[in-house]
């Protein structure tokens, strides 16, 4: 499912009055959390999971085709940690 199929979906479900007012509220959606997740904050949303901002620390890897060492620095990531109900539907 890609952006188009959810706000599709989400404007059945939700009842909304056009495809573009679907559009404009999963693409809302989306900036709200990629704005709340950016400044630090975490985002819980009951029955789906935690989006939150961790720090990956730095590393040293290989490169594959010659194996030397590249320095890998640290770097900000978004992380979801899907909620148990989330988890349980997934494996059912």
């Amino acid at each position: 499912m890609n952006k188009a199929d959810l706000a599709e979906e989400w404007g059945k479900r939700a009842d909304a009055p056009s495809k573009a007012a679907a559009k404009r509220g999963v693409e809302a959606f989306i900036e709200v959390i990629r704005g709340t997740v950016a400044t630090g904050e975490e985002i819980r949303i009951g029955g789906l999971g935690v989006f939150e901002r961790v720090y990956r620390k730095g590393r040293v890897a290989r490169d594959p085709n010659t194996g030397d060492e590249i320095n890998v620095p640290g770097k900000w990531v978004m992380r979801f940690r899907p909620a148990k109900e989330a988890k349980d539907a997934v494996n059912k």
